[in-house]
């Protein structure tokens, strides 16, 4: 078996040459295509930073908010910002990639907003993820949603100067703001 040794973005390619990339940039594997992101800006990975911190201070024992881990929750593969999942999915040893069903993901918006808009949140619905989260730093706005009938029902929606206000993760609940992710 070969490693290849280039690749594309858009690339189109099979699970089991994508699964012997070497690891390096941040690879997602969608619709039998290699989609290569750019490394995140440092307001970006700051706004994650702040969502861990604000995560793990309200999660039970038996969950984890962990950062830009791969999900693979049938054919494709994605990696989130941020993905609560439970202790007990998580196979002894740290796989190299989640394949149950995350309480939650949050994606924070960056160059390619249509596929966090719409093509990982109808990928994610079908997969049957309860909660997901956008955070728009450009636009300020930070926008819940929760699985219904097998697709997102928007539940809150922050913008910037509001008060902050409790957001459903399912296992959890969490009160802020805004401001209080959006500050480096």
């Amino acid at each position: 078996m070969s490693v290849p040794t280039t690749a594309r973005p858009g690339q189109a390619m099979s699970w089991e040459e994508y699964a012997r990339l070497p690891e390096g940039p941040r690879y997602e594997y969608v619709d039998g295509h290699l989609v290569v992101n750019p490394s995140p800006s440092f307001r970006h990975q700051m706004i994650s930073v702040n969502l861990l911190v604000a995560l793990r201070g309200v999660l039970p024992g038996t969950h984890r908010a962990v950062p830009t881990w791969a999900w693979k929750p049938a054919r494709d593969e994605f990696i989130p910002d941020v993905m609560v999942c439970a202790i007990a999915d998580v196979e002894a040893g740290g796989p190299a990639r989640f394949t149950g069903t995350p309480a939650l993901v949050v994606e924070v918006l960056s160059g390619n907003r249509g596929d966090d808009l719409v093509r990982k949140a109808t990928k994610y619905a079908a997969a049957g993820l309860p909660h997901y989260w956008i955070v728009d730093p450009r636009d300020e706005v930070v926008q819940t949603f929760a699985l219904d009938a097998g697709t997102y029902r928007s539940d809150v929606t922050l913008v910037a100067g509001d008060p902050p206000a409790e957001l459903d993760l399912g296992v959890a609940r969490l009160v802020t703001s805004v401001a209080e992710l959006l500050t480096p």
